[in-house]
């Protein structure tokens, strides 16, 4: 009909994502690096001293403590 505009071009990036965006995922990955990190290091030295997973499982402890301390204090959660 005369005098109707055709619907806008749809835009990539409307503006800036919100402010709380990715940060699920980035409180896994901090439980998952520390758990990976310090687990990988307790294995490292449960093979140096002969033990079967001890330090192992110490370490994935210590590294999901490390992970919530980190999501605690960067995330604000």
């Amino acid at each position: 009909m005369a005098g109707q505009k055709p619907p806008p071009e749809p835009h990539g990036d409307d503006g800036p994502p919100p402010p709380d965006t990715g940060m699920g995922m980035t409180a896994v990955s901090y439980l998952f690096a520390g758990m990976l990190v310090w687990g990988g290091i307790g294995w490292l030295v449960d093979h140096y001293v002969g033990t079967k997973g001890i330090f192992a499982g110490i370490g994935a402890v210590v590294g999901a403590a490390g992970g919530v301390y980190l999501i605690v204090r960067r995330l604000g959660a």
